[in-house]
């Protein structure tokens, strides 16, 4: 891990996903039983009214990734290849783990916590949350994957932070078990570079029944 690099990096991308469950759109049930999405504006829209993702492939975890983090919230394990990804001694939050690409630009962040917010209800959070401190943030692409067993929503976001584009590709999740961001995120001009190692590292997220 470029230590030079990182702490730059990641206090310009940290802030995108600091809350797990959004403070910036609140998914809500009225009396009516009706899932509904409130935004910040006081304005709101049905949830079943949302962009339904594509629905994508299944995935399992690679046979290299021999080594497991258990998330202290909610019951997820993400499974790794410790020889290419380097999990980071110091925490910037108590429910944020950071992982480094070893010698590389590529980084990972968990973000979890206990509230059960339905994996559907995540993309619009994800996107407040980046707009939050990307104005300019937009879903470069979205969709349904199966990873080892559970549907989970998968990401690409891209936008611009004090003149840096940035691009986070992440796994989210949230049922009975809590709810998790499984991130990895770098410039977009490297993006394409890591894509792999980033794909290899997230198909290791297992939830537990």
């Amino acid at each position: 891990m470029k230590s030079s690099r990182y702490p730059l990096l990641l206090a310009l991308l940290f802030v995108v996903h600091h809350h797990a469950s959004g403070q910036n759109v609140i998914h809500a049930r009225t009396e009516a039983g009706k899932d509904v999405i409130l935004y910040p504006d006081g304005t709101w829209k049905n949830a079943a009214e949302a962009t339904t993702p594509k629905s994508g492939s299944d995935y399992t975890r690679p046979s290299s990734a021999r080594a497991s983090y258990k998330t202290e919230r909610g019951e997820f394990v993400i499974w790794y290849d410790e020889t290419k990804w380097r999990l980071a001694q110091r925490r910037t939050d108590e429910d944020i783990v950071h992982f480094g690409l070893v010698h590389t630009d590529g980084y990972a962040m968990i973000v979890t916590d206990g509230l059960q917010i339905p994996t559907e209800g995540l993309q619009e959070i994800a996107l407040s949350n980046a707009k939050g401190a990307a104005p300019d943030a937009k879903i470069a692409s979205e969709e349904m994957r199966v990873i080892n067993g559970k549907k989970v929503l998968c990401l690409v976001i891209e936008g611009t932070i004090q003149q840096i584009p940035f691009t986070y590709y992440g796994y989210y999740y949230g049922g009975k078990q809590g709810t998790i961001q499984l991130i990895t995120f770098t410039g977009q001009s490297l993006f394409p570079k890591y894509k792999k190692e980033f794909t290899d590292f997230l198909n290791g997220l297992e939830i537990k029944d």
